[in-house]
């Protein structure tokens, strides 16, 4: 149930601020896009669905996959092997360095990936669909902006 008024919300009151908004809405973000995702056809997690997005953008290479998460290669040669154990990842060797492995989307990946990504746009437009055209339309410059900011921190540490 969506309501304009702060006092329901289990989290926050009325003086909530910012930052607490921002926790709450990323945790509550966070578990309804991992039910969303364990329910299709092709059940994923949140990591493994940003695994299939970013090989698929060209992100071939173990180390660039443990650079874009943040991960070490133990954690991320961990999620990789059970996707290709699942047949979502192909693992090869690069074309320009034969000990450079190369990951690529199998057919089930890509599939998998696509229908994940059309439940995300549905649930996104259905969250949003109470908003104004100009609070939408200002909300993904704000969002984006605190999400590389969010990045800088991470690239610092």
């Amino acid at each position: 149930m969506t309501t304009q008024d702060t006092q329901t919300f289990d989290e926050l009151g009325p003086e909530a601020g910012l930052g607490e908004v921002l926790l709450a809405l990323g945790g509550r973000l966070t578990r309804l896009q991992n039910e969303l995702l364990a329910a299709l056809d092709q059940p994923l997690t949140i990591r493994q669905y940003r695994i299939l997005s970013r090989v698929g953008s060209g992100h071939t290479s173990l180390t660039a996959l443990c650079k874009l998460a943040h991960r070490n290669p133990s954690t991320m040669s961990e999620s990789v092997d059970k996707m290709v154990n699942q047949g979502l990842l192909s693992r090869g060797t690069s074309d320009t360095n034969r000990r450079t492995m190369r990951l690529g989307l199998t057919s089930k990946g890509v599939n998998a990936r696509d229908a994940a990504r059309r439940a995300l746009d549905k649930f996104t437009s259905e969250i949003t669909a109470g908003l104004t055209p100009k609070v939408r339309e200002e909300l993904l410059p704000a969002l984006s902006q605190i999400y590389f900011e969010v990045q800088g921190n991470l690239d610092d540490r």
